[in-house]
């Protein structure tokens, strides 16, 4: 067995930085792990989880690799003064790509920066255990997918990132490795701007199914068989077609729901400025 990992978390008391490191504290054979944080109810998290909160700067400085598990909107801040903490040769994880985008997170040329972000368990994974089928977020016992991409650095210590990366969201089925916009392509633009409007839309109308009369449960059940069945049919993986009178709905939707024009948000220019307005949304780009 190689020598462990040295893994600081800062933001480790917060949503993500919880999940994160449940997983990597499971595997100290494998990892040194260290908690950093600052506010004090997430302070008192970690330490209701039976785990000490040690200084930021000695823990980064002696880190192999600095996971930064703070929002999207805090990148910008924090980074300067995390990045100035690592020791040279370290990496450095974010967990979603768009302050990278945006180029408003701290880089240094003697280190190695990656993102990361899980898929979430799809519910085409064949998962084992009623806990795992129950995990709908991830990082929980639900088989999941993740992506990442190198931002700049060395591919030897990316790899060395890429084996926590699949810890901090354990089980991993598989890591995807691709370009920092390509992922944000994946989300902001394809999850959020897209998928999860409609799906939002989707609720919205069971809400208005039920003022209906119609039943919610069987509205709900309805939508959620449908949406199964329709995005492997779409999708290829279902050997079947769906019927002509469901292409002719289709094409009424895309101009009832969605606009004429909608496929713009793959534009390069489009994406610039929609993860501007996320990351600053009282000045809005879009």
């Amino acid at each position: 067995m190689g020598a462990k990992i040295k893994v600081t978390v800062v933001g480790a008391g917060g949503k993500m930085g919880t999940r994160v490191t449940n997983n990597l504290a499971k595997h100290p054979d494998a990892v040194d792990l260290r908690f950093c944080e600052t506010g004090e109810a997430a302070v008192a998290g970690i330490r209701a989880r039976g785990f000490d909160v040690v200084p930021t700067e000695p823990a980064v400085k002696s880190a192999d690799v600095t996971v930064l598990a703070v929002p999207d909107t805090l990148v910008k801040v924090v980074s300067k003064d995390i990045v100035a903490m690592m020791s040279p040769g370290s990496a450095l994880v974010i967990l979603d790509p768009a302050a990278a985008v945006a180029r408003e997170l701290a880089l240094r040329d003697d280190c190695t920066f990656a993102v990361v972000h899980p898929c979430h368990p799809s519910y085409f994974h064949d998962q084992d255990t009623p806990q795992a089928r129950a995990d709908l977020f991830g990082g929980m016992g639900g088989k999941q997918d993740i992506v990442m991409a190198k931002i700049q650095g060395s591919d030897e210590k990316f790899e060395q990132a890429r084996k926590v990366c699949e810890i901090m969201f354990e089980p991993v089925v598989k890591s995807y490795v691709m370009d920092m916009r390509q992922i944000a392509f994946l989300e902001p633009t394809l999850v959020e701007l897209l998928g999860a409007t409609c799906l939002y839309a989707m609720a919205e109308t069971v809400n208005e199914a039920e003022r209906r009369g119609i039943d919610r449960k069987a509205a709900i059940s309805f939508l959620t068989g449908h949406i199964y069945n329709l995005t492997a049919n779409f999708l290829g993986l279902l050997n079947a077609r769906v019927s002509d009178a469901c292409l002719v709905a289709i094409g009424l939707g895309n101009r009832l729901v969605l606009r004429d024009d909608w496929k713009k948000i793959w534009d390069d220019e489009v994406l610039d400025k929609v993860i501007a307005t996320m990351l600053h949304p009282t000045d809005p780009k879009i």
